[in-house]
């Protein structure tokens, strides 16, 4: 303690030594001791040597070594304009609770592309499902353009990826066509069956993009419809129904708009296009139909985790989670799924989606505190209602005793982005502000 006191106190320059600079303009944000006691409002300088620097509010430096800060604040100055794109939001510096009321409100997709209609039937083309919007920005991997990338898709036959960029968080977003008017369409990833014909539910939807240090690639979770579900089913060796589940692309360089999927040819009698699906379906009945729809991030200890949503047989969605060390491999928490009620009048809510998690610091006892947001509705009525929970392990939920939030999530996971006191969530068609409290600009 005496040292972090120490530390506040002693302001200093450090030059000639190399360091890791913020790539934007940094807004000042609260930065905490390992212990969670001590605090001070600044701004992010540099990294180097195991000291980071930060800028009171007379700009004056401030060296503090790494290991002295809490794991969320390790983690943005080792790579300060990251923490965003592993999609765990970092609202450790909020002042009381999240709003239930966006400040603004405004829709930054809408159909315009031919593959953005339905192949399925007539009837069904009338209806604009393009949204699952998922957006990152590229100031990682090669040719880093400091620019916003929204990946997003729809849920109708043959619907595959498709990506828009920004120069701002806030858009306006420009799809790849509207850029490049030579190509044929926006998609990054094209659905093989595409552009598909009445009858064929061949589809890519539900884009979540992630960034992995590690490997310095951009993972994009996505799910795909499983032709071969049949087959799957009855091979003893592959778990559920098989239906739809959830495939991995990567890529090192977002501008390239090459993504490679990742297959294995050995299983492909039973995943069509020789897919392996990173989370399958379970023989658990809440995600035996289908396994989509994953909002995917890493948390500050540097834990990949998975909010999931499972199809049982009958179409009631439910919620889980699953970790990974590597983003690759996963293991399903045993005590999935999460939230559903067992018993009493809402166990009929039918359809549980997962929306995003944000950090929020640690307790008393030091252990971390999640928000966790979610959205339910009952099935036959299915109007999405946004929940806030609260968390320590992924297992225990509290509800906010609020009630529901008067914003709308979709069908999809929400993308959130942070910046300054302002919290961004992309859900469906639609941007939703918000003013966080207590945070200065």
């Amino acid at each position: 303690m005496k040292c972090w006191i120490a530390t506040l106190v002693m302001l200093f320059v450090i030059s000639g030594l190399p360091s890791v600079t913020a790539q934007q303009a940094e807004s000042p944000r609260l930065w905490k001791d390992s212990s969670g006691e001590f605090s001070i409002q600044a701004k992010y300088s540099s990294f180097s040597e195991g000291n980071v620097v930060l800028l009171d509010e007379g700009n004056r430096e401030i060296t503090i070594p790494l290991k002295s800060l809490s794991l969320a604040d390790q983690q943005y100055a080792m790579n300060p304009s990251v923490p965003n794109n592993l999609k765990c939001v970092d609202l450790s510096d909020m002042r009381g609770q999240l709003p239930l009321v966006a400040d603004r409100t405004k829709q930054i997709l809408r159909r315009s592309e031919p593959w953005e209609f339905s192949t399925w039937k007539p009837e069904a083309r009338k209806d604009d499902t393009v949204g699952y919007p998922s957006v990152v920005r590229n100031d990682r991997g090669k040719n880093a353009d400091g620019r916003y990338y929204l990946y997003f898709s729809h849920h109708d036959p043959t619907s595959g990826i498709a990506c828009a960029i920004a120069d701002k968080i806030d858009g306006p977003y420009r799809k790849l066509k509207q850029i490049d008017s030579t190509l044929d369409h926006s998609l990054v990833l094209v659905n093989p069956h595409f552009p598909g014909k009445q009858g064929d539910p061949s589809h890519y939807s539900s884009p979540s993009v992630v960034w992995n240090e590690a490997e310095q690639l951009w993972f994009m979770y996505f799910h795909y419809y499983n032709h071969y579900h049949n087959a799957w089913e009855r091979d003893p060796k592959f778990p559920g129904g098989g239906n739809q589940m959830t495939a991995l692309a990567t890529t090192p360089d977002l501008t390239s708009h090459q993504w490679t999927i990742v297959e294995d040819k050995s299983i492909g009698h039973v995943s069509i296009h020789d897919i392996v699906p990173v989370l399958a379906t379970t023989t658990e009945s809440w995600m035996y139909g289908t396994s989509s729809y994953h909002a995917m991030q890493q948390l500050p200890n540097g834990q990949w985790m998975s909010f999931l949503r499972g199809t049982d047989k009958v179409g009631l969605c439910s919620v889980g989670f699953a970790r990974s060390d590597d983003g690759r491999k996963w293991e399903l928490f045993p005590q999935n799924p999460m939230i559903r009620p067992t018993s009493g009048p809402d166990k009929t809510l039918g359809i549980y989606r997962p929306g995003f998690i944000g950090y929020l610091g640690t307790n008393a006892a030091g252990k971390p505190q999640y928000l966790v947001v979610w959205s339910e509705s009952r099935k036959g009525a299915d109007v999405p209602r946004v929940r806030y929970g609260y968390t320590s392990d992924f297992i225990n939920i509290q509800p906010d005793r609020r009630g529901f939030a008067q914003w709308s999530g979709g069908d999809g996971l929400i993308s959130p982005w942070r910046e300054g006191n302002k919290l961004y969530l992309f859900a469906a068609k639609h941007l939703h502000i918000i003013t966080l409290p207590g945070i200065s600009r």
